[in-house]
């Protein structure tokens, strides 16, 4: 008796074995082939929005990018720096809107009457960029870019590099960190 015990523990680990060699075999297939999807989406390039501002181009990921306004209006607020165009509101919620030429002292400040908005989001941080016109969206991949050159100006910082034709893709997850674009200020007394 004692001998068909053991074949049958011994079946029993055979069988787990199987399952467990299975079970790592499809996991080792899934993570293969989602490396792959991610190395063929890169190579493709991620899909960017390109807009003019300043006088020049730029892009966004579009991922970061929640929408895209034509608002009626951005209202000022007093008191508060240059780089800050004012705030909209969207479906109940209120969005600041900067004005990146200011902010990065590049090119001219965003000059139309109307300004586009560009929302921006990485889920904790949000905020809305002026640009001057939405021009497209573009797959971008990461191997066309060229680096700029350091120092050359504030965009350096920002920028994730630059295409063949002069379109500058920045590094939105970088503006929405940044801690020079939280203003908080109090005007007189609380």
């Amino acid at each position: 008796m004692k001998m068909k015990e053991s074949e049958s523990a011994k079946f029993i680990s055979q069988a787990s074995d199987r399952e467990l060699l299975r079970k790592r075999a499809e996991k080792l297939a899934r993570s293969v082939s989602a490396a792959s999807l991610e190395e063929e989406a890169e190579s493709k390039g991620r899909d960017h929005v390109i807009f003019s501002m300043g006088g020049d181009v730029y892009a966004f990921e579009t991922m970061l990018v929640k929408e895209v306004l034509e608002p009626e209006e951005i209202v000022s607020v007093p008191c508060t720096p240059d780089f800050l165009r004012g705030v909209v509101t969207v479906r109940g919620h209120i969005w600041a809107v900067i004005d990146l030429c200011s902010f990065l002292k590049v090119g001219t400040i965003v000059n139309s009457a109307r300004p586009k908005v560009l929302l921006l989001s990485s889920g904790e941080k949000e905020f809305g960029v002026a640009v001057d016109e939405v021009l497209d969206v573009l797959p971008v991949s990461r191997n066309e870019l060229k680096p700029l050159s350091e120092g050359q100006d504030a965009v350096s910082r920002y920028s994730l590099g630059i295409t063949e034709d002069r379109k500058n893709i920045l590094d939105g997850n970088l503006l929405l960190r940044e801690p020079l674009l939280v203003v908080n200020e109090f005007v007189g007394s609380i």
